[in-house]
Formats: structure tokens, C-alpha cells, sequence
């Protein structure tokens, strides 16, 4: 079993947790942590502290922040090097999907770093630009227009 923090800027966190919720429900081994207006980096490593403490019996964590190089995932990188004897990954740019995808794959994989990479081509391949295509059978027949 794997722990999992979701942490963003704003309630990022608690947005992304009510979308998750709709769709794969609640997991007790789920934390969402807000970074927010006038909370210090410290006051947000005690947060991840205090998870990642609840987490200890876990084969390891993977922590779901918003944007690389903020403090939520400046924290959380900072926590994981802080507990070399706990297995915690930090991924950034994290989208719904790679949380749904979390949420209900905690229980079936005992490697944070392996759920952290397939959470990540998760999070690119759900990433997509709409683009309306002509139905199969109006391609064909502009084909045989010319004959």
C-alpha cells in the first residue's frame, strides 16, 4: 500500500479532491494539503510531516503537487530528503486523471517510484487538443470525387 499527498497552491487541493471524490471516491490512505495565502513554508512542512508520519507503515508516498518549482513542491522535495529511511516520490503538474489514476491504484502497488512514473504518462497521455475529423465515410467518398 502506498500513501499519497495531494498539495497545491490556493485549495487547490481540496478542488481537485472534490473531482476525485465524484469519480473514484474517498481513500483512507489519501491526504490533500492547501498551500495557503499567508501560510510559511514551515507551517506546510509540518503538514507534510504530520502525513507523512500516517504514512509510515506504507511501502512508501507519492506526493501530487501542482506546479514544479513552487513551494508546495519545494517543501515536499525538501521533507523527502529530510527521511532518507521513507520511500517518498514528489511529482509536479498534476491533472485529474493521474489522481484518479492514484486513488485507485494505492492498494495494488508497493513501489512509489513505479506508481509515480505510471502517474506520470498518465498525466501526458490524458492531455489532448480537440480536433473535429471529417466522419470515415465523407473522407472516402471526397476521394473518389475525382474519378
Amino acid at each position: 500500500m502506498i500513501g499519497l499527498v495531494v498539495t497545491g497552491h490556493g485549495h487547490f487541493a481540496d478542488g481537485i479532491h472534490t473531482s476525485a471524490q465524484m469519480i473514484a471516491g474517498e481513500n483512507e490512505y489519501v491526504r490533500y494539503i492547501n498551500f495557503e495565502e499567508g501560510m510559511s513554508p514551515e507551517q506546510l512542512a509540518e503538514k507534510f510531516n504530520a502525513a507523512f508520519d500516517e504514512f509510515r507503515t506504507c511501502d512508501g508516498v507519492v506526493v501530487l503537487s501542482d506546479l514544479p518549482g513552487g513551494s508546495p513542491f519545494k517543501t515536499a522535495v525538501e521533507c523527502k530528503y529530510a527521511r532518507p529511511d521513507q520511500k517518498i516520490e514528489v511529482i509536479a503538474g498534476t491533472n485529474l486523471p493521474m489522481l484518479v489514476t492514484a486513488v485507485t491504484m494505492l492498494d495494488m502497488e508497493d513501489d512509489p517510484r513505479a506508481l509515480a512514473e505510471e502517474l506520470v504518462d498518465t498525466g501526458k497521455d490524458c492531455m489532448v487538443i480537440f480536433e473535429l475529423q471529417a466522419p470515415a465515410e465523407e473522407a472516402e467518398s471526397d476521394e473518389s470525387d475525382g474519378i
